[in-house]
């Protein structure tokens, strides 16, 4: 597993620079504004899924509620966004997120993680 290293998006503007995936699961540090940014030109549909770390909410209102995981599934030649991240439901207890992307290529996959 790799952490990505985020970019900030400036007044100014972004041209993404993107990291190539060395693994199927990867993370990146989370502060709620970030944003995973992925191109598919792998000739395939691929499916993005981020890992909630809170996944059973005690809500007084409507009782217990269930957080599932975030999934895209991204077909080839589509780009996304995929984001915000609330903290509180993705991060670990070191402040990373977590995603996955199947059917993972090694040297083929890569994204951006992006912040405002």
């Amino acid at each position: 597993m790799a952490t990505i290293v985020s970019q900030r998006i400036i007044e100014e503007g972004l041209i993404p620079t993107l990291s190539t995936l060395s693994a199927e699961s990867n993370n990146f540090m989370n502060d709620g504004k970030s944003f995973i940014y992925y191109a598919n030109s792998s000739g395939s549909s691929k499916t993005i899924t981020i890992t909630s770390q809170i996944t059973t909410i005690d809500n007084p209102m409507y009782g217990d509620l269930t957080k599932t995981n975030a999934t895209k599934t991204v077909a080839n030649g589509e780009t996304v966004l995929i984001g915000p991240f609330p903290v509180s439901a993705y991060n670990d207890s070191e402040g990373l997120t977590t995603f996955a992307i199947t059917s993972y290529v090694e040297g083929e996959d890569a994204v951006a993680i992006l912040y405002i």
